[in-house]
């Protein structure tokens, strides 16, 4: 830790700036907010995806009901995920070469949608395997 007296200090307390005026913090902070709306489209995109579920009263009145995967929204779902985690390994790296002190703040948000993310893409591959 540098201070005023230390002879390499070159006059200009970086600490002191906000976090908010930083080029990459601002790029980090949107690509999370984008990652989280993607996460939000694939679910909406995975329920439209799905099987649907028949009750048995449609089993009852003869109703049909799709009981396999819809094979394009799958693959819209599949890259909406794939893109979604890009996005928070990169932000996950970019945050972890950036953040070194010790008030930069957790970003437990990044760490959900990371692990949301990684969870569904697995499910997902578990669930065609």
């Amino acid at each position: 830790m540098m201070n005023k007296e230390d002879n390499h200090w070159d006059g200009v307390d970086r600490r002191h700036t906000p976090a908010k005026k930083d080029t990459l913090y601002r790029v980090l902070s949107i690509g999370v907010i984008l990652g989280w709306c993607l996460f939000v489209i694939a679910m909406l995109v995975f329920h439209y995806a799905r099987p649907e579920i028949s009750p048995g009263f449609f089993d009852y009145k003869n109703v049909n009901s799709r009981d396999f995967w819809d094979a394009p929204m799958t693959l819209i779902l599949l890259l909406l995920l794939g893109g979604c985690f890009l996005l928070s390994v990169a932000a996950l790296i970019i945050r972890a070469k950036r953040a070194r002190r010790r008030n930069d703040g957790l970003w437990l948000n990044l760490f959900f949608l990371f692990i949301g993310t990684l969870a569904s893409l697995l499910w997902l591959i578990w669930e065609f395997i």
